[in-house]
């Protein structure tokens, strides 16, 4: 086929003791809570042998890679960590309630809650170049995968990002694609859309 398609599993890491606290996450690395595992377990059973999946790639914080073992236990598929596969390091940021941070800095929490591509984190990673980071990431990590099923376990704003891009939506949608969507979805991609992925403007902010 000259433009096949490549199906992949897009799966929301399970929740830490910050996302209960309603802490900002970027890179700190965090254990599953309890109720984090208990949910990604139940979650689990919706990825079964049938889908052949070959590998679970996932970011190499712990919540992550756990949330890829117990995924990767039912389908009986490999796990593999990709550094590239992180969220964007939001700086001083990173451990805030929503409450300090809207006090603290009320412009850029006016950008995480309304578009957060458009956030610049104090010592921290701009979103919008982590995004171009990411998806490269993503594009590689499919291709290589040469049309085996997948599951790529994703942080919230990763998944975010992804699931505007997938779904043609503007950034300004983000969080509400995180919270309303299921935590696991399956998508196909041909290969032109991959080489679209791998080839974003860093320039580029979605508009609403």
């Amino acid at each position: 086929m000259k433009n096949p398609a490549m199906t992949f599993w897009l799966a929301r890491c399970g929740e830490t003791v910050w996302a209960n606290e309603g802490r900002i996450r970027g890179i700190t690395d965090l254990p599953l809570s309890d109720s984090g595992r208990a949910m990604t377990i139940e979650e689990g059973r919706r990825l079964d042998k049938a889908h052949e999946v070959s590998v679970v790639f996932h970011p190499p914080d712990e919540a992550a890679t756990e949330t890829a073992e117990i995924f990767s236990n039912v389908m009986e598929s490999k796990t593999k960590a990709v550094e590239g596969l992180l969220d964007p390091d939001l700086g001083l940021l990173e451990g805030m309630t929503q409450q300090a941070f809207a006090e603290r800095y009320p412009k850029r929490y006016k950008s995480w809650r309304e578009d957060p591509l458009t956030l610049s984190p104090p010592d921290g990673e701009d979103v919008i170049l982590a995004r171009d980071r990411l998806f490269n990431e993503i594009a590689r990590v499919i291709k290589k995968s040469r049309g085996s099923e997948v599951v790529l376990i994703l942080h919230d704003l990763g998944l975010g990002m992804l699931r505007c891009w997938l779904t043609e939506q503007p950034s300004t949608e983000l969080w509400t694609l995180v919270r309303e969507r299921p935590r696991i979805e399956r998508y196909t991609l041909t290969a032109s859309m991959l080489e679209q992925l791998q080839k974003i403007d860093e320039t580029e902010v979605a508009s609403a």
